[in-house]
């Protein structure tokens, strides 16, 4: 034993016992130990060692010093333990502190006792007493700080010690206790079952006149302290044995064993413990759930939980609901606070005691089953409900459930405890909605007196408490205690200090998130911690894998301990959690505080596991690696159901993920981790293709670029460059054309620079091709063709199949740009076949419209032109996106050839209507080019003119140079034919302009 608290405190090892020192550090030591495996916050070490918070926290660190050398001198100075941030920790095992070994034998004893093995029972009760060296726990340590819990130790030793005596008495040995029992009577004098016990023994051990001074002790004391009378079995008792009448004596004995059996009940009373009822914002909802569900008490005994995370309210809920009911329970209400997430747990018999006593029994039983049996006995004829709050287990709460159908019990608690039988479950308590946020705050600052002579800046606090109950009371309150300083100063020091500085008198927000924190096992602890080191917006099972990867903990226990305490919510739907903004803040804070180190190696190991992910999905999405190159980053070992979700739905995984891959890519460049920030936001751009989310291109690619330059990776910063100048990330004007050629020419000189480009013939591929298409973008033709066929063998080398199509159907489009339509439908005809025999539907239908545009070229085949339409039709015709747009052009202009007019015009209109709404400029000026045509067929010439001014509009703001260089073209013919030559004369100085960058063969020759 090293930590003795059953007497005088002492602490020592082998013999050697240490000099402790007085005063605070000495309440210290004794604060620690009677919160020994739990960890303590400064505030309450401050409390317990100066009575108040105005203490400095350096003093305490420097007493916390103090006790850590003393420590030290018996080599058990790691025994106190460092929570950065929040506080302390005793660590002790339970055979080297005596309060816990006590404890421990204690419940031996029970367990015994119900498995009725009376001699273990008696050797666990012996060695338990043993342990005690004094009259008192901690008898030398100056303060009542710990009151509570050490009055309830002395109690657990007091019936430890009837029970003993009890026992021993039923074997006859008498004489065997009669010493122990002067020495424990005497230091509970007032405990009428220890008199009774020593007088009998006093009496059968032969020492009558013992009986009468055991007698005349407690008389005194009850005298003194209480003005009343000795019981009246026991004086009949006294006096028998002062006569020496044996036979009287006798008789009074028995009824005095008999009567520790059955309870006492004096006048039945009507019990009326529930505290006042707060008023209630925004939960008349619920509040009429439970009050009706409490009104069925005839139709069987209803059993309510009401579960949430600390501070959302369940015991304010519950209070209104008990009051709002009471009216249906004549007999009564009882009231008890479990404690379980506020230092340790109720005692299930204690609370029993309590309710018998406040429905009149007079004589406690001793054992928990007798004092079950008499409460469920009590209530079998009344209607009484009963409140339950902050219960620890679903164990600790089923004994306290009367057997009455008329009685109703109403449980709050931190989780949700299926096991307790036949409970009703509410729906877990959610924030306030702002509106009922603002008006609970504002109420809280109203009935204080204060009127805030402007609401500005109000609803910034409101948000920054997220809805939460205790955070808006506290915020209220501060704002009462801070008057008339600005409601503003409020917020700023709100936003500051986060949940630390919810705090206000007992509340406060970080001891809640806190004590809910205290009840994690360590696996569940290290996730918690971890996770507030992510600014992800919602996280899964791939995640807690991912944090706890290596550690031997199983994830998904650790997510669901975390979800099942609230200190994550979760989301029905693909099995996301997420925190509350003051909960992940205090998760952060304290990771930071703890484990300062976690706070660049944990997202690290985190992004790797999600770049799998990624680059997973990426290369399911055409079943291999399409448009990128990676990192040498290793892929992470996931768990083959993680792995299984990516593999069944890349694009429903993608979607679910968005925000987190571009967090994590964002917040990878900020920590300096430049190849998980490119390789993630490179192996994400085709998903941002496809869903047409060009912020999120364009943001992460942004960030990647950063992290590369300033890490000097040639690589990654080519390959940056190279996925957003994407044609379709330029077209949604996030980047125009100049400037994308400029970087796409500096892509792929840092490959060629740098060598990469021989090392990675892949993305020397993914790059030409790209510089290829910017080119053509910006007019140029002859030489992308050329470098459009340079990269196909590349492409083919390194298996980029989906590549290889793409540079394919680029040179189909190229040469329809040049006027070659014949060899344009070869190239995108053998395009087609790739995708069809991959299977790509989506690719598939690009290559076929692009080949219906080659087939209307002259001379048009329209029946071709059709058949590709048509197939593009099929497989988009019923979405109202992109896809449905490019087939309704494709087979409008079909429509116009065959002088289906109207069924064109309907057409073309809806398309460009689709495509202006889903920002593709260039699909939209395409569109408007064909209905110029429509127009032109319909004689109508000013239709023709002001479609082709829309087109050559669309063009510029997109930036598509060489498209705006033939609307403008058809603009000038347009406008000459109308007579009007300065314009036309206009047009054409605009198109000699864009094209002056432009080698010779690929201007327009007028």
């Amino acid at each position: 034993m090293i930590y003795r608290l059953l007497g005088e405190l002492e602490i020592g090892q082998d013999g050697q016992l240490l000099r402790l020192p007085g005063g605070t550090s000495l309440i210290l030591i004794a604060a620690l130990l009677v919160g020994v495996n739990r960890r303590m916050s400064k505030t309450d070490l401050i409390r317990a060692m100066w009575g108040g918070d105005d203490m400095a926290e350096a003093q305490l660190h420097k007493r916390v010093m103090e006790v850590r050398d003393l420590l030290a001198q018996i080599g058990r100075r790691d025994d106190l333990r460092t929570h950065h941030g929040f506080g302390y920790e005793m660590r002790a095992a339970e055979d080297e502190i005596d309060t816990l070994q006590f404890q421990r034998l204690v419940r031996d004893a029970h367990e015994a006792e119900v498995s009725t093995r009376t001699a273990d029972e008696i050797t666990f009760l012996r060695r338990a007493l043993a342990l005690w060296r004094g009259a008192h726990p901690l008898s030398n340590v100056p303060t009542d700080a710990f009151h509570q819990e050490l009055a309830r130790l002395e109690q657990r030793r007091r019936r430890a010690a009837a029970r003993l005596f009890e026992l021993e008495q039923a074997r006859g040995n008498h004489e065997l206790i009669v010493d122990d029992l002067i020495q424990v009577a005497g230091l509970y004098p007032a405990d009428q079952r220890l008199c009774e016990l020593l007088m009998i023994a006093q009496y059968r051990s032969g020492r009558p006149g013992d009986v009468a001074r055991a007698y005349e002790q407690h008389t005194a004391w009850l005298d003194a302290e209480t003005n009343g009378a000795p019981d009246s079995l026991l004086r009949t008792f006294h006096f028998a044995v002062a006569r020496g009448d044996e036979e009287a004596a006798s008789q009074a004995e028995a009824a005095i064993i008999r009567r520790r059996s059955a309870p006492v009940v004096a006048v039945a009373s009507v019990p009326r413990q529930l505290p006042r009822a707060p008023e209630l914002i925004g939960r008349v909802g619920l509040i009429t759930e439970v009050v009706r569900l409490l009104s069925s008490g005839t139709r069987g005994l209803p059993v309510v939980v009401i579960s949430g995370a600390g501070g959302i309210g369940k015991t304010g809920l519950a209070l209104r609901a008990a009051h709002d009911s009471a009216h249906l329970y004549p007999d009564g209400q009882l009231y008890a606070e479990l404690r379980g997430t506020d230092g340790p747990a109720a005692d299930t018999a204690e609370v029993l005691a309590q309710f018998l006593r406040a429905l009149g029994v007079t004589r406690i039983p001793d054992s928990r089953a007798e004092r079950v049996a008499t409460y469920r006995t009590l209530l079998a004829s009344r209607r009484v409900i009963v409140v339950l709050d902050d219960a620890a287990t679903a164990a600790q709460v089923a004994d306290l459930v009367p057997g009455s159908a008329g009685c109703s019990v109403l449980v709050t608690a931190r989780e949700r405890l299926p096991d307790l039988a036949d409970a009703h479950h509410v729906a877990p308590l959610e924030p306030l909605r702002p509106e009922d946020a603002a008006e609970l705050f504002l109420n809280v600052v109203s009935s204080a007196g204060v009127s805030l002579p402007s609401l500005d800046h109000v609803d910034e606090v409101v948000a920054l408490c997220g809805g939460l109950p205790l955070a808006l009371r506290i915020a209220g309150a501060l704002c009462v205690h801070d008057h008339p300083r600005p409601v503003a100063a409020l917020a700023r020091r709100l936003a500051r200090q986060g949940p630390e500085g919810f705090a206000y008198g007992q509340l406060s927000v970080a001891r809640t998130i806190g004590t809910s924190f205290e009840r994690l096992d360590a696996a569940a602890r290290d996730l918690f911690l971890g996770l507030g080191l992510l600014p992800l917006g919602g996280f899964g099972p791939w995640t807690a894998a991912a944090l706890l990867d290596g550690t031997g903990a199983d994830p998904e226990a650790a997510l669901s301990q975390l979800a099942a305490r609230f200190m994550i919510t979760s989301s029905e739907s693909r099995m996301r959690y997420v925190f509350h903004d003051l909960t992940r803040a205090y998760a952060r804070r304290r990771a930071e505080a703890e484990h300062p180190g976690a706070v660049r190696t944990v997202p690290e190991r985190v992004y790797r596991a999600l770049l799998t992910l990624t680059r997973r999905a990426h290369a399911h999405l055409y079943g291999a690696e399409f448009d990128v190159v990676h990192s040498g980053l290793p892929d992470w070992d996931g768990p083959v159901e993680v792995l299984a979700e990516v593999d069944a739905d890349p694009l429903g995984w993608f979607e679910s993920e968005r925000e987190n891959i571009r967090a994590a890519v964002e917040h990878s460049a900020d920590l300096g981790l430049a190849e998980i920030s490119w390789d993630l936001a490179v192996s994400a751009h085709e998903f941002y293709t496809i869903r047409g989310y060009h912020d999120d291109w364009q943001s992460t690619h942004s960030a990647a670029l950063r992290a590369c330059r300033a890490a000097s990776d040639r690589l990654g910063e080519a390959m940056v460059l190279t996925c957003r100048n994407q044609s379709a990330l330029v077209a949604s004007q996030h980047v125009d054309e100049a400037t994308s050629l400029a970087e796409m020419e500096l892509a792929v000189h840092l490959l060629a620079d740098s060598g990469e480009g021989q090392t990675y013939p892949h993305a020397r591929a993914v790059a030409l091709r790209t510089l290829a298409n910017a080119l053509r973008r910006r007019g140029f033709l002859h030489r992308p063709l050329e470098l459009f066929g340079a990269v196909l063998a590349d492409f083919a080398a390194s298996g980029d199949r989906a590549g290889w199509w793409l540079a394919k159907r680029f040179i189909g489009q190229t040469y329809l740009d040049l006027g070659r339509p014949s060899d344009a439908r070869q190239a995108l005809t053998e395009a087609e076949a790739a995708a069809s025999e991959a299977g790509w539907t989506r690719l598939l239908a690009q290559t076929r419209y692009w080949l219906g545009q080659a087939c209307l070229a002259e001379p048009a085949d329209l029946d071709a032109a059709q058949v590709a339409f048509d197939a593009v039709y099929d497989i988009f015709g019923d979405d109202d996106g992109l896809g449905r747009a490019y087939a309704l052009h494709g087979l409008a202009d079909v429509a116009r050839r065959r002088n289906a007019l109207e069924v064109a015009e309907k057409r073309l209109l809806v398309a460009a209507a689709i495509a202006r709404d889903s920002a593709d400029p260039s699909l939209e000026g395409r569109v408007l080019l064909s209905l110029a045509d429509l127009r032109a067929d319909q004689k109508d010439r000013d239709g023709q003119v002001d479609a082709l001014r829309q087109a050559t509009n669309v063009f510029a703001q997109g930036g598509s140079a060489y498209l705006e260089i033939r609307a403008l073209a058809r603009l000038a013919q347009a406008l000459a034919a109308q007579g009007q030559g300065k314009a036309a004369d206009a047009a054409w100085k605009r198109v000699t302009s864009l094209e002056a960058v432009l080698p010779e063969e690929d201007r327009l020759h007028r």
